[in-house]
């Protein structure tokens, strides 16, 4: 979600300022001041957040309680703030065409349960405020001591706090895309987990993860398993659910605080705290396919094709357009290690992606998904269509030019077939001007 960014409970799992934080103002309803123990460590965790993220508080963060029935009610608000009904919809039917999530899934429903399962803490940036959930046995269940619980405890409340010096420094909300189906906003959202993720861990290893040595390497690794992240914690809170969540939605709960994780300590490698400021305030990362390769945000850069979906009212008489949108790199790997047994080769064919851009239409009762999608070579553009024709179901692969290649799934008739491939191929794809950053103003001594 673009407005509350939950701290998975999966997180917790790492543990092996001028300004107080404030409690008694600006809480809603449902959110109470914390315990005394809780309220009089803010303080002291408020200081660890500004010292392992390098940002000073503003002014005071209202912080908070709440239980897991009322932390239900926020997730379903926030998401119908989020996601209006319509968009939620057109999400709802995206992720149906591409086979991932069930057809009998009730998205509005499902999504904010799954979320109530997975949160130990969140901050607000609409509302500005940060709580900590309360939950029968703690945070790491009921087989966790006292002092592993309130480990967790304060690194939540370090991470959250880490989100409050990002939005009094950068603004979240003017931060985050408006479009939920957007590329560059899952971007956008793992460089903001990722980074609290960094801040946190550091804070939970007495040092900053960048300057200790091996330290980075392993964590590098470990986070970016997501597969064997989920698999280590059937025991905790939150664990059975996410293991039963559809790929997609579980691997897109952990890509931010995995990912974005591995981004964020890519960025303080390079450039320090100057360049992890930059990418907030100047030129955030434009894609997930950046989020994956860092190199291809500092490094040489590799900015997303944009294409630009034509009307196809003519080629589709009598269709309605239900949902747009774009996958990127990270969603295409999601779909294809679904489809696929062997999860490197899936991941390989996601990889060389350049730009794509899906629309759904309906008629009828019948659906059909068309998905254009631009690559970095030729050769890539082979690998994703090999890869696509081992996918079960009813896929239709076409390759309309050399990096081109149109997936259709549905049934369109012959016409109906040649009229939209025609429209398709025509689609400019404007390529962009891929301006490298100059990491000589990054350098150790600017840090």
């Amino acid at each position: 979600m673009r407005f509350i960014r939950p701290v998975l409970l999966v997180c917790l799992l790492l543990s092996c300022g001028p300004a107080a934080a404030e409690t008694a103002l600006s809480l809603p309803e449902g959110v109470t001041p914390p315990p005394a123990e809780i309220e009089g460590r803010l303080k002291e965790l408020l200081g660890q957040a500004e010292k392992y993220r390098g940002l000073a508080a503003r002014q005071p963060v209202p912080s908070g309680v709440i239980g897991e029935q009322a932390l239900q009610g926020k997730m379903a608000e926030a998401l119908r703030e989020d996601l209006p009904v319509e968009e939620m919809k057109a999400l709802e039917v995206s992720l149906k065409a591409f086979g991932l999530i069930p057809e009998t899934m009730e998205l509005a429903s499902y999504y904010p349960k799954l979320l109530t399962s997975q949160v130990a803490g969140y901050y607000d940036p609409v509302r500005r405020y940060l709580a900590i959930v309360e939950r029968e046995g703690g945070l790491l269940g009921k087989g966790a001591g006292a002092e592993e619980q309130r480990d967790a405890e304060d690194m939540v409340l370090v991470h959250e706090l880490v989100h409050a010096l990002q939005d009094q420094h950068f603004d979240l909300q003017k931060f985050a895309s408006a479009d939920p189906m957007s590329d560059g906003a899952t971007a956008r959202a793992a460089l903001v987990e990722g980074d609290a993720t960094l801040a946190m861990t550091s804070y939970a290893s007495g040092g900053k993860v960048e300057e200790l040595p091996g330290v980075a390497e392993a964590m590098e690794r470990w986070m970016s398993d997501s597969g064997r992240m989920a698999a280590s914690m059937p025991d905790m809170p939150g664990g059975e659910e996410l293991a039963r969540a559809p790929a997609f939605l579980r691997e897109g709960l952990l890509f931010g605080y995995l990912r974005g994780f591995t981004f964020s300590l890519s960025v303080k490698k390079r450039g320090g705290q100057k360049l992890l400021d930059y990418a907030f305030s100047t030129d955030p990362p434009r894609s997930s396919e950046q989020i994956l390769h860092p190199e291809k945000w500092h490094g040489r850069r590799d900015d997303p094709v944009v294409l630009v979906w034509p009307d196809l009212s003519q080629a589709l008489a009598g269709y309605g357009k239900s949902a747009e949108g774009e996958l990127g790199e990270a969603s295409v790997g999601i779909l294809l290690r679904e489809g696929m047994a062997d999860d490197a080769k899936a991941t390989a064919a996601a990889a060389g992606w350049g730009g794509d851009r899906f629309a759904v239409y309906e008629k009828e009762g019948r659906r059909v998904l068309l998905w254009l999608t631009e690559w970095d070579s030729e050769a890539d553009a082979r690998e994703l269509k090999a890869a696509m024709k081992r996918l079960a179901g009813d896929w239709t692969v076409d390759t309309l030019a050399p990096r081109r290649v149109l997936v259709t799934r549905g049934r369109l008739d012959g016409e109906e077939r040649e009229a939209v491939r025609a429209a398709l191929s025509k689609v400019e794809a404007k390529r962009p001007e891929n301006r490298g950053i100059d990491l000589a103003g990054f350098t150790k001594a600017g840090r």
